[in-house]
């Protein structure tokens, strides 16, 4: 392949990620909307369910529309050695969120707050509705997304290594409005921990060959941070 196919499909990737991710969020406002009235901790789970619904529905229509089928994602029985390297590297990417969180500290580097979390200091109960909905919703419908279209697409043009890699870097772009009103350097320690984040589970993608892994690794590391939230509210 040349290196134009490669950049090209690289930039098709990219704005499809976007086009899931802003569908995403009107989906997510379809949902606030229908739920107007019923609790704020249920509501705001309907509406990021709904948003990961779509974001997964729109990697699954971009597969369909290349001609290939839902084999494409890999998305098979796991073995239990599957499940232990995804679970194994939830836990490492804790360790992970750990690590940045004291490095920037000592750097002095502002933290940049995701919408999600100043719904949850107003609203603790959110926390625990997030937690479900991580491991329902989110981690599967990101992962269709991140690692079952965009790292498998890339398989064709890129070695799979710099396709994890370039993956990673389209994960955490498409990120960056979650933290639009964040100061730069915060936006960019918290992108470049999304980064590391990614590599991570593109690795363990890339690893075991099957969607599940990075789908329950992704979910134990988000429900697991709005545990303990929860409890350090």
């Amino acid at each position: 392949m040349s290196g134009f196919d490669a950049y090209a499909t690289t930039a098709r990737v990219a704005l499809v990620s976007l086009a899931a991710v802003l569908l995403g969020s009107v989906a997510g406002a379809v949902g606030a909307a229908a739920t107007a009235g019923v609790p704020e901790s249920l509501s705001y789970g309907v509406q990021s369910a709904l948003a990961s619904v779509v974001i997964g529905a729109v990697a699954v229509a971009a597969v369909r529309a290349r001609g290939r089928d839902w084999a494409f994602f890999d998305l098979d029985r796991p073995s239990l050695r599957t499940v232990g390297i995804g679970l194994a590297a939830g836990v490492a990417m804790l360790g992970l969120l750990w690590a940045f969180s004291v490095l920037t500290a000592v750097l002095n580097v502002p933290s940049a707050s995701h919408g999600v979390q100043e719904r949850i200091e107003a609203n603790p109960t959110i926390a625990l509705v997030m937690a479900v909905v991580s491991v329902l919703f989110v981690a599967p419908g990101e992962e269709l997304l991140a690692r079952g279209f965009v790292q498998r697409t890339l398989y064709d043009h890129y070695s799979p290594r710099l396709a994890v890699v370039v993956a990673s870097a389209v994960f955490a772009g498409v990120h960056v409005f979650a933290y639009a009103t964040a100061p730069a350097l915060a936006v960019a320690a918290s992108l470049t921990q999304l980064f590391c984040i990614s590599l991570v589970l593109g690795a363990i993608y890339l690893r075991t060959r099957n969607l599940v892994a990075p789908i329950l690794a992704h979910g134990l590391y988000n429900a697991i941070q709005f545990l303990l939230v929860y409890i350090g509210v």
